[in-house]
């Protein structure tokens, strides 16, 4: 699977079906379901699919960065799939807090997913991201797939796709909830006052750094890709926190590719780069007189940005923070 993020869809193990836009503006709000453990469960996802089982699911398998987001609402998945380790063995940044050791792993890669040993682990439900705007539009479920899975276990899938950050981990405290966790624990509470006052010191910073030019990309050999942030649900929100982000042009969703030698399109005040890691890394990055040469980087203002999810209080205020202390220390007349 190409890891060139020409367009996010591209890691996306699913296409066709038909366009489920009306269906994702609505959903979720007032979603009925069981959360006593007896009796009927439901759920609407956000493809508006009333998801169902006799009674709620306690067995789940998930996408990484879904199981992640549900770990720290203490709804701790059976099974997960999806990139958790690298190749040297670490855990990946969308892992989260799962403890890895106490999880079935039915596949570490973008497009590895073990049918028998998902229908082995009897699981009641499983949880992936909507990455776009049609209900098959899923993370590393092929259509083919899905038919599969489904003969064992609903699939309930939760948007990711133009929705600022707190929309997404709203829907996940929903279903944590409705999946019997206590979201409103002692510790959950701590966590989300966290995020909002790391929000709250990012608003106040971007205010004060009024005019300060932010540039997002990821890059490798081929080229550079400026993201486009109401694609990003993290850099959405930061943009509606008053950071101005600049944003990549052309009808492919979210990224705009250039060259090395275009890389100076969208003058920037910080930049930040993808930390991931099949992403090149600022000393690879160095060897290209293109990038060295700009402004920002000659500046010495540039900073961390992963395209990983973290889709919960817990995860997402320290990169708020970080991301806050890199605005602080910037310079806002480098673009000019």
């Amino acid at each position: 699977m190409p890891y060139r993020p020409i367009s996010r869809r591209g890691f996306l193990f699913a296409t066709g079906g038909l366009a489920a836009a009306a269906a994702l503006a609505g959903c979720g709000e007032d979603t009925p379901a069981n959360a006593s453990g007896s009796g009927a469960w439901e759920f609407t996802d956000d493809r508006g699919t009333k998801v169902k089982r006799d009674e709620r699911p306690e067995k789940v398998v998930a996408y990484v960065s879904s199981a992640a987001a549900l770990w720290d609402f203490g709804v701790h998945p059976v099974g997960v799939f999806g990139p958790q380790k690298t190749a040297d063995g670490e855990k990946e940044l969308q892992a989260g807090n799962i403890d890895l050791s106490k999880v079935t792993s039915l596949g570490n890669a973008w497009d590895d997913f073990d049918v028998e040993k998902f229908i082995g682990l009897g699981p009641d439900l499983l949880v992936t991201g909507l990455t776009g705007t049609k209900p098959t539009d899923l993370w590393a479920i092929t259509p083919e797939t899905g038919t599969k899975v489904e003969k064992t276990a609903p699939i309930l899938a939760l948007s990711e796709y133009k929705v600022s950050l707190p929309k997404v981990i709203s829907r996940y405290e929903e279903l944590a909830r409705a999946l019997g966790a206590d979201v409103e624990s002692s510790t959950v509470k701590s966590a989300k006052e966290e995020f909002q006052a790391a929000s709250d010191e990012l608003r106040d910073v971007a205010k004060a750094k009024a005019g300060l030019k932010v540039l997002v990309l990821y890059a490798d050999k081929d080229g550079i890709y400026i993201a486009k942030p109401e694609f990003f649900a993290d850099l959405s929100y930061y943009r509606e926190l008053g950071l101005d982000i600049v944003a990549g042009g052309g009808s492919e969703d979210y990224w705009e590719q250039l060259s090395w030698e275009q890389i100076g399109k969208y003058p920037a005040d910080l930049i930040l780069t993808d930390t991931r890691t099949f992403a090149l890394s600022r000393q690879q990055m160095a060897e290209y007189p293109t990038w060295t040469a700009l402004p920002a980087v000659s500046a010495g203002q540039v900073g961390d940005w992963s395209a990983e999810p973290r889709f919960n209080y817990t995860l997402a205020a320290p990169v708020i923070r970080d991301l806050t202390k890199a605005v602080k220390g910037a310079r806002t007349d480098i673009a000019a």
